[in-house]
């Protein structure tokens, strides 16, 4: 992983630029077919049965059956998907006001407070200081120490002060007249 200062980082999309639209190609011995295929080799395979001998109605079952459960697989797919994504949008707002160290592309160590985070593809990219670096090249995170906080002011007096006066605003003079 490399480790990059943010002016050396250009403009970077931030895009894996992968899709989520299934293919029809096939492209290897195990290559699988999508919905839209499938549907298509079945309504081939009715249109062009054999009317003397037309296909067994479990086998339609069973099929029809596997195509739901495929459909199932993918939707759980997409929601693990969805779900790990906010797995790692919530890890990366957990680093950010942290002190991480880090190794640049020399392998020299750098230490530097998380001041944003986002999700390049499927990886979380920390700016720390003026580096973007990837959350799998960081080494140490730790909490970044608080300013000293400033002494709070002291709180007002009431009763009788230097002046003889008392904190409700009259003075003993009035208290002896009354």
């Amino acid at each position: 992983m490399s480790v990059t200062p943010v002016a050396a980082a250009g403009s970077a999309s931030g895009t894996s630029g992968a899709t989520d639209a299934p293919t029809t190609s096939m492209s290897g011995p195990n290559a699988m077919l999508d919905r839209d295929a499938f549907l298509k080799l079945l309504v081939a395979q009715l249109k062009y049965q054999d009317p003397t001998n037309p296909t067994d109605a479990s086998q339609m079952v069973t099929q029809s059956s596997q195509l739901t459960m495929v459909d199932r697989l993918n939707e759980i797919a997409s929601q693990l998907g969805t779900s790990a994504a906010s797995q790692r949008i919530s890890l990366a707002s957990s680093v950010v006001g942290k002190t991480v160290t880090f190794p640049d592309a020399d392998g020299i160590s750098h230490t530097a407070v998380v001041s944003a985070a986002r999700l390049d593809g499927d990886e979380v990219v920390l700016t720390a200081g003026t580096w973007q670096v990837p959350m799998g090249a960081v080494t140490t995170i730790v909490a970044t120490p608080d300013a000293p906080a400033a002494p709070a002011p002291a709180p007002a007096a009431t009763g009788t002060t230097d002046t003889g006066t008392t904190g409700t605003g009259t003075t003993d003079a009035d208290t002896a007249a009354a």
